[in-house]
């Protein structure tokens, strides 16, 4: 019986990892051709000054938030991540704490105050962090989260994250429905 119970266990946490990890390529994706589209239109005029800074920004939130769940996730479920696969991730949490995700999250995104300034975070410092993130490039950080025209392993993070994803599919098992009909 405690055999069984603990391949139980295991199981829902495979199916875990494979939701939240199905979540996170959405995420990327998502936030990415968004932004992507509305930039467009507003290069053609079709979207005004405030409207596009507006998209931006909810981009960005959302694309940092998604960043910091992958994180989270390496913190949670590093032990399922295969022996093939591990070196990349680790490299990119790695990536994603160096440029600051979290900091950027508790500080800008998720709460208007900055505990360690005690005070709100300055739109110079908010500019500067953000260089941080994108390296000082915006559209290249863009397409190193997601390349529609090139998301080959490992060049960019939704095809890391699909490869982990499609990879603890394979190794166990699972398909669709069983994770979104639980």
């Amino acid at each position: 019986m405690c055999l069984e119970r603990m391949t139980d266990i295991e199981r829902n946490s495979i199916l875990d990892a494979i939701d939240v990890l199905n979540d996170l390529v959405n995420d990327l994706v998502a936030g990415t051709m968004v932004f992507a589209n509305y930039q467009s239109r507003f290069a053609m005029g079709e979207f005004s000054q405030p409207g596009i800074v507006a998209v931006q920004k909810m981009c960005v939130s959302h694309l940092i938030l998604g960043l910091n769940k992958l994180c989270e996730f390496w913190e949670v479920f590093h032990r399922l991540v295969p022996a093939e696969l591990r070196p990349e991730m680790k490299a990119l949490v790695s990536e994603l704490q160096r440029r600051g995700i979290k900091e950027f999250r508790n500080t800008v995104v998720a709460h208007v105050w900055d505990r360690k300034r005690r005070r709100t975070r300055t739109q110079s410092e908010v500019i500067a962090q953000l260089n941080q993130i994108s390296a000082g490039n915006p559209a290249d950080f863009l397409l190193w989260l997601n390349n529609p025209n090139d998301n080959a392993y490992p060049k960019t993070v939704v095809s890391i994250v699909q490869a982990l994803r499609n990879h603890l599919r394979e190794q166990h098992g699972v398909n669709a429905d069983e994770i979104f009909q639980r």
